[in-house]
């Protein structure tokens, strides 16, 4: 080999060597990264295993507690907690999150109690009013079910402080109907053979109460609605718990208003939305307490109806995510080292080329000074 031929060669075989230890470099740094994905990786799993999910006390399986996933449809529902409480979910100004179920029939009430019920197929009268089933006046139930009347009418009277001199029960009530609306019309009461409109004149909760009660029981008995005498009363006991449970809601938003998630099937529907709302304290909870006879406030933490437990199916989804990354991690890894491999053996190659070249164009050099010497 020429010495011109030996330098072009020993300069090919350095550029060579260069670029080998560039790559060999650059895969170098690729480890590195991928190690540091991998300590992330490593973590993440780590957090993840610590998921949680909340659960509310739905029922006993012999003397086991029964825990259902939180919802909203579950801690708003009747009677869907075990524990017996009605719980209702607001926003942090107390506004009461609803259906637009619940929402439609408040604003056809427009305050009415008895109007809101009615549209959700309820009537909080106690009787039978079922007044067109027979035609004898003196018929035991009914003389009991007008009495009821008259007496509903002497608590609210006496509360507001009026007195018609009603000497056992010698008022006659009445109800004026204008259609078959549910509660379309006003009750009446007649005195000295003067027939009038009863207003509400109270200024209380328990006032408003009384008169609402009287009018449910009076628009039964004495109204023209074929529609009212469809509704669900509390006659029966079946529907008297759940008629509260309306009521309970309906004096709840009056006292701070209400709003519905416009796009029900990505809000309140979703579980895992609601949940993070209520840990985030965006929503919150409220029950309501037989004693006091009002909402109180309550938390997730508190209640003792609400725990949170190991989230098995999340762990689960986590796990089978982390190998199949850890799975891809290391396909890479082994990737990597086979291309290191690979480098290095050409390195050597390369190495020993270079070696043996320059020797030659070393020794030629040598022969070449000691000719002119």
């Amino acid at each position: 080999m020429g010495m011109s031929a030996s330098q072009a060669r020993l300069l090919s075989l350095t550029a060579r060597l260069t670029d080998n230890e560039n790559t060999g470099q650059d895969i170098s740094y690729a480890k590195i990264r991928l190690a540091d994905k991998m300590d992330q990786l490593n973590e993440d799993y780590l957090n993840a295993l610590k998921a949680t999910k909340l659960t509310v006390l739905t029922g006993f399986n012999n003397s086991d507690e029964v825990y259902t996933d939180i919802s909203y449809g579950l801690m708003t529902g009747y009677n869907t907690v075990a524990c017996g409480k009605q719980y209702i979910v607001t926003d942090k100004k107390g506004k009461v999150l609803i259906t637009p179920q619940l929402a439609a029939a408040y604003e056809a009430g427009n305050g009415d109690l008895n109007v809101f019920l009615a549209k959700l197929g309820y009537s909080q009268a106690d009787i039978d009013i079922t007044k067109k089933s027979t035609g004898d006046d003196e018929d035991p139930d009914k003389l009991l079910a007008k009495q009821k009347v008259h007496e509903a009418w002497d608590q609210y009277l006496t509360s507001v402080g009026l007195h018609f001199e009603d000497e056992e029960h010698g008022l006659e009530f009445g109800y004026t109907s204008f259609g078959n609306e549910y509660f379309s019309g006003y009750p009446t009461y007649t005195l000295n053979g003067e027939t009038k409109a009863l207003n509400y004149e109270g200024t209380t909760k328990e006032q408003r109460e009384l008169y609402d009660y009287a009018l449910s029981l009076t628009e039964g008995y004495y109204g023209e609605s074929d529609s009212v005498n469809s509704l669900k009363t509390a006659a029966n006991t079946e529907n008297a718990g759940y008629i509260k449970y309306l009521t309970n809601i309906f004096q709840r938003i009056q006292q701070t208003g209400y709003y519905t998630e416009q796009d029900q099937s990505t809000t309140i529907k979703d579980n895992a939305w609601f949940e993070d709302q209520l840990r985030k304290g965006e929503l919150q909870l409220e029950y309501y307490s037989v004693t006091d006879k009002k909402f109180i406030s309550t938390s997730i933490d508190q209640d003792s109806s609400i725990q949170e437990v190991e989230d098995e199916r999340e762990i689960a989804l986590v796990q089978r995510q982390y190998d199949m990354d850890m799975a891809k991690i290391e396909q890479q890894d082994n990737r990597f080292d086979l291309q290191l491999k690979k480098i290095d053996t050409e390195h050597n190659a390369l190495q020993t080329e270079y070696d043996a070249v320059k020797s030659v164009i070393d020794k030629n050099v040598e022969k070449t000074f000691n000719l002119f010497s």
